[in-house]
């Protein structure tokens, strides 16, 4: 009798929590989710939320859905904007259906400066849910799967580079939604050229902004970068998904396509940039000699060429010099894997040219200081060691 009454017991406890989650309202993305007490907003460029259940006054909980039924990878991106009571407590669940938590959670109280949200912020009751509780203030929050950096920041910041360094600024091509794709580039009359593209993946920040500080690096008013530059004709397509970043998408682009899986067939308008921007270079007898694109993984990567390469062990030497210098607190490693029928860009560019072609990936969690500081080194020893190559 008596474990018959507690399994009753147990039985009455889950039907009370099960009563207690069902929403007594369901809002549709698109619309601010308010329970009377605060608001969820998803109203604003990059922002995702999904279906919003009020579950109380002072609780909800969001469906973090993907952007189309094609995509595979676990990447649950995230964006909302929390309104409300002053000092009140609130709390938000984030529920991911089938999909595992990725990105732990970025605050902002201003949507422009981003940190790292406090432990005591948030937990993981499993790993397709994750449970928020925090006090409102006067000021709306954001909250984000990483700090967001959208195409307007993208223009800002190629702009201001174009005009105070010798690289030169133009719209190589545009989306699916007419946005331009920005192609910089300096030394057009050099014959050697380096490529580099960036940010396929809409979620993948960390990777950006290791592209944007390489560059930053490339075009610094130091003699190193001065002789670089006066050797090599650099070309770089810094943002390759403004649709994607925009819509909040986990992966793909407007045409529900990976961008990372289009080199080859290029049957985008964003991945055709890509082409006419090589053709072009191929028609003018150029020599493209090394790419690089820029991504974000679970930790600091570069995917290289297990095949020999021209010029030979180009990354392996320049990974190890680099290493040499970096923080302990950077770890990252040389992953060499060999050529695949997989349509990506260091594939591609490898099968094309036979040169140095790699991924370079960071990872999600790696702290913003830490990435930029290991990213000047990387940008300054590639640097020294293509000066040292015939």
């Amino acid at each position: 009798m008596k474990r018959f009454y507690f399994g009753m017991a147990a039985a009455a406890a889950l039907l009370l929590v099960a009563c207690a989650e069902t929403p007594r309202l369901t809002v549709p993305a698109g619309t601010t989710c308010d329970t009377g007490l605060f608001q969820v907003d998803d109203g604003f460029v990059g922002a995702r939320r999904g279906a919003c259940d009020v579950i109380a006054d002072n609780r909800v909980r969001l469906h973090i859905v993907r952007e189309d039924d094609k995509v595979r990878n676990p990447s649950p991106w995230y964006a909302f904007r929390l309104m409300g009571a002053e000092s009140e407590t609130v709390s938000v669940t984030l529920d991911y259906g089938d999909w595992k938590h990725r990105y732990v959670p970025k605050i902002s109280r201003d949507g422009r400066t981003w940190s790292v949200a406090p432990e005591a912020m948030f937990t993981q009751p499993s790993e397709n849910t994750l449970e928020l509780s925090l006090k409102l203030s006067s000021e709306p929050v954001w909250i984000a799967g990483n700090p967001m950096l959208l195409p307007a920041d993208y223009e800002v910041w190629a702009r201001s580079l174009a005009h105070e360094t010798d690289a030169s600024l133009s719209i190589a091509g545009r989306s699916i939604k007419g946005l331009p794709i920005y192609r910089l580039e300096s030394g057009a009359d050099n014959e050697e050229v380096i490529f580099l593209t960036g940010h396929q993946h809409p979620p993948e920040i960390p990777g950006a902004i290791a592209m944007l500080e390489f560059l930053e690096t490339l075009y610094a008013e130091t003699e190193l970068a001065a002789e670089f530059r006066d050797r090599f004709h650099i070309v770089s397509l810094p943002l390759l998904n403004p649709d994607g970043i925009i819509y909040g998408h986990w992966r793909h682009n407007l045409g529900g396509t990976d961008l990372n899986r289009d080199w080859g067939p290029f049957a985008e308008p964003e991945t055709r940039v890509i082409k006419q921007t090589l053709d072009e270079l191929d028609e003018q007898d150029k020599r493209v000699r090394m790419f690089m694109d820029f991504h974000a993984t679970k930790d600091n990567r570069f995917y290289t060429q297990s095949e020999p390469t021209a010029p030979e062990g180009f990354s392996a030497e320049w990974l190890a010099r680099s290493g040499a210098r970096i923080s302990n607190d950077y770890v990252f490693v040389n992953d060499p894997r060999p050529t695949s029928p997989t349509a990506n860009g260091k594939n591609y560019m490898y099968k094309r040219y036979g040169i140095p072609s790699l991924t370079y990936e960071v990872g999600d969690e790696t702290p913003e200081e830490s990435n930029r500081d290991a990213t000047r080194v990387f940008a300054e020893e590639f640097m020294r060691l293509w000066l040292e190559t015939p």
